[in-house]
């Protein structure tokens, strides 16, 4: 089961601070963004996307990130399309392109489903999931497709056991193909772990973790060119 405890105080005051160094908000406004992280599950996925900033940066050191928000600065907490007149992103910049954006709790089409899902109202059932963190193409709309999704996060904090490696490999079987491992080539700026990638169309999957009983189950993620990390919180 996810950690359902309060988000302490100490836990926020580092999360502001990482958004303020990252996004360079002032401190209402990261307070803002946390609105939704009273409970360390929810706030364990935002320190997930402060990693993901981090480990870009530091793979691609000319990347910029910026803080882009509709009606609400509150980063959302319940899954659905990208919707830029509600929900705030980070736009992401390489020298001075736009590159992709980062989106929280976004439903995503999956790939054995018609592209129509993409705009279709309702629940949608086995034809999207619901990713914690998205890096997409600039101007996604929607739910976005598998050719516009190119990094998943999934942010868990708990012990990672055999139902959640079976999730996992569950939703990277309906982001993309396996195909040739190859080394990159254009698209694939967004992966910071390793050389090749077998994937058709281009994209990644990360999975976080606060245990380290992560570590376990990493053959058959290696297989499926999913990144098993522990981050601890």
């Amino acid at each position: 089961m996810a950690t359902r405890k309060p988000t302490t105080s100490g836990m926020k005051k580092k999360l502001r601070d990482a958004f303020r160094a990252h996004l360079g908000v002032d401190r209402l406004t990261a307070g803002q963004l946390l609105a939704s992280a009273t409970l360390q599950d929810k706030a364990y996925e935002l320190s997930a996307l402060v990693a993901v900033m981090e480990k870009l940066k530091a793979m691609r050191p000319t990347l910029t990130f910026t803080l882009v928000h509709g009606t609400s600065l509150v980063f959302r907490a319940k899954g659905g399309p990208i919707d830029r007149t509600s929900w705030p992103y980070i736009r992401i910049d390489d020298r001075g392109r736009t590159v992709g954006e980062l989106w929280v709790d976004i439903e995503c089409v999956a790939i054995s489903a018609d592209p129509a899902a993409k705009l279709q109202p309702g629940p949608l059932y086995g034809k999207c999931h619901e990713l914690d963190i998205v890096l997409v193409v600039p101007n996604t709309g929607g739910r976005p497709l598998p050719s516009e999704t190119l990094l998943g996060v999934e942010a868990k904090h708990r012990p990672f056991n055999k139902a959640l490696l079976k999730e996992l490999l569950g939703v990277r079987r309906e982001m993309t193909m396996r195909g040739p491992l190859k080394a990159h080539r254009a698209p694939w700026w967004f992966v910071w772990w390793t050389a090749r990638l077998p994937a058709r169309p281009p994209s990644g999957l990360v999975a976080f973790c606060s245990s380290d009983t992560i570590d376990k189950y990493s053959d058959p993620a290696d297989y499926w060119g999913i990144h098993m990390e522990h981050l601890p919180f």
